[in-house]
């Protein structure tokens, strides 16, 4: 799984994704990139009737174009829905109540950490029909999306981390204790900023 990503210090992670023309959302170039994405997000299962991750941006797998994956049916816990694409996806109101709860991403390895965020958004995006999407999320989803919007703008959940006690290191075998016991807020293993500089410095 993790060989479709790039690797935390990989400089397009901090670029700007460009957006797609509404001319060209069905394009056999958009087309391409969106069934890639899928294919990762679905992972390597015979039966792809259930995602393996929440969410996806573009520039996660090296294609600086403002496309996201989100499942908006998940919740934090484990359950997952279908995904759905949103292409130029912008939030246009963020509610002033934030929330913290942990994050992780294919994009930081085996950092994660807690990150406080709007509890509730409205986002506005173009559907792979070339509609005009207008619509609200609250809890998971609107972290989710966050999160995503946040990769096209080249950025990463931990620019929000201001106290490193909040970023922890989690092994994969760990992880669903991590997220299902809510064992993140008090977790053993932290991430110092410095380890994650090295970690993710610009070769």
């Amino acid at each position: 799984m993790r060989k479709n990503f790039l690797k935390p210090n990989d400089p397009r992670l901090i670029q700007i994704s460009q957006e797609i023309p509404k001319d060209q959302i069905n394009s056999k170039g958009t087309k391409k990139i969106i069934d890639a994405m899928l294919n990762i997000a679905y992972g390597e299962q015979k039966k792809k009737d259930k995602p393996i991750m929440v969410g996806l941006a573009a520039p996660q797998i090296g294609i600086l174009k403002r496309i996201i994956l989100v499942d908006t049916a998940a919740d934090g816990k484990g359950q997952v829905g279908e995904l759905k694409v949103f292409i130029n996806p912008k939030i246009t109101w963020r509610s002033k109540r934030k929330r913290e709860w942990y994050e992780g991403c294919y994009s930081t390895g085996k950092v994660c950490g807690i990150v406080s965020r709007p509890i509730s958004i409205k986002i506005q995006a173009l559907t792979i029909q070339g509609d005009t999407l207008e619509a609200r999320y609250t809890g998971y989803v609107a972290r989710i999306f966050q999160h995503e919007i946040d990769h096209l703008d080249g950025k990463v959940f931990i620019d929000l981390i201001k106290d490193e006690d909040k970023l922890h290191i989690v092994e994969k075998a760990e992880f669903s204790l991590y997220r299902d016991e809510q064992a993140w807020r008090h977790w053993p293993n932290k991430c110092s900023f410095q380890e994650w500089h090295k970690i993710s410095s610009i070769l």
